[in-house]
């Protein structure tokens, strides 16, 4: 599309969307048939230049894919997964919903139309309770409850999808097994690339460790980590993420949080910004013992600024990126892998890096992304 009518469609976007939660993407080229997209509604509203938001992946990814089918001659309708009084009345070839709509939608759509369910994190099921243990966990060790923070409502997608197609490693995937559904990889993309630190002080950097991530601060395991490192005066621990927004998580962990010296929270940080590159040429390591992912954005980028994650599967990591795997989520093995972390010399700290740097180079980035879903649509869904 040339530019006025990328800003046609942006301030068209603009209006449906904020009328009747739908947007649309035209086919480029000869017209092939159409592609039905419940996910996120805002890449589409976007002016020409403007860019994509800089605090998740999924805006950036979201728009690729419809783009996607946009160029191989197929109009793209968008609508939010909240707007349940959408019902299909178009001759739809593909669909694809985050949510719950295949129940609802089924009876409507063609029968050979292809539905697909995006991999985004683990199954909801699996990950509501990997937050109810770590709550319960939490109690146990602190006599303290807290209130959930990321729970997944039910859904029946997976068992009515063709294809779950997305995010994770095997451990992920694992808990789609029981719908007997193909399940196609797709790499996550990144926000930004860094060049390798070069002249990094890697026996500082080895004593710094850095925790980022998004809501649900318990699933994600920060209450773990800074159980550890208030024990650890010897190592620095950077806490970014929208931890704020957690009121009974902060008050519960006021000590480690605002009065422990080699404890730094800096809130929600942009990582295309300066000060989150300093946070990361500070540091040599990124801790995340998650109880649920689909893939770590936040992870994923931090291993393009050549951090070592020291993480549990659960984070979503590919088994052969070079990640210390956290296998029991404990503050005691928490403290025990960053201590051993730690004690690696400054050579061993730099290759280590240079691995997970050239891995997140090579497979996490948006290139990768694209390049995997267009072989989706072109070598199993044919259309």
């Amino acid at each position: 599309m040339n530019k006025l009518r990328e800003y046609y469609w942006a301030y068209r976007n603009k209006i449906t969307n904020k009328l009747f939660g739908q947007a649309y993407l035209p086919a480029r080229g000869k017209n092939r048939g159409i592609v039905l997209i419940s996910y996120i509604m805002d890449p589409f509203t976007i002016l020409p230049g403007k860019g994509f938001s800089s605090f998740h992946t999924n805006y950036w990814e979201c728009y690729e894919m419809a783009k996607l089918f946009s160029e191989r001659g197929y109009a793209v309708d968008i609508v939010s997964p909240k707007n349940t009084g959408f019902i299909p009345k178009k001759n739809y070839s593909v669909c694809l919903d985050t949510a719950d709509n295949f129940q609802r939608w089924i009876k409507y759509l063609p029968k050979d139309c292809q539905k697909i369910y995006p991999i985004l994190m683990t199954n909801w099921k699996e990950y509501n309770e990997a937050e109810n243990v770590r709550l319960e966990n939490l109690r146990k060790r602190r006599g303290f409850s807290l209130t959930p923070r990321r729970r997944l409502e039910p859904t029946k997608n997976p068992e009515l999808a063709d294809y779950l197609v997305g995010f994770g490693n095997k451990t992920i995937f694992a808990s789609y097994k029981q719908f007997n559904k193909p399940i196609i990889w797709i790499p996550i993309s990144a926000v930004t690339k860094y060049d390798f630190p070069e002249d990094k002080n890697w026996n500082e950097a080895k004593k710094n460790f850095l925790w980022i991530g998004g809501g649900g601060a318990v699933l994600k395991g920060l209450d773990l980590v800074l159980e550890a490192f208030v024990d650890l005066p010897q190592l620095e621990l950077h806490v970014c993420g929208p931890i704020h927004a957690e009121k009974d998580f902060i008050a519960e962990y006021d000590k480690e949080l605002n009065h422990t010296s080699n404890i730094h929270v800096y809130g929600r940080l942009d990582v295309t910004g300066q000060k989150f590159r300093q946070i990361i040429k500070t540091c040599g390591a990124v801790i995340y013992p998650s109880g649920g992912d689909g893939t770590s954005g936040a992870i994923v980028q931090a291993m393009h600024g050549g951090l070592v994650p020291i993480v549990s599967h659960e984070t979503g990591l590919r088994e052969d990126s070079g990640y210390i795997p956290i296998t029991d989520p404990r503050p005691e093995s928490v403290a025990l892998a960053v201590n051993e972390f730690s004690k690696k010399s400054a050579e061993d700290i730099r290759n280590l890096s240079k691995k997970v740097w050239l891995y997140a180079r090579k497979v996490y980035t948006r290139d990768e992304f694209s390049k995997a879903y267009a072989k989706f649509i072109d070598e199993i869904l044919k259309i």
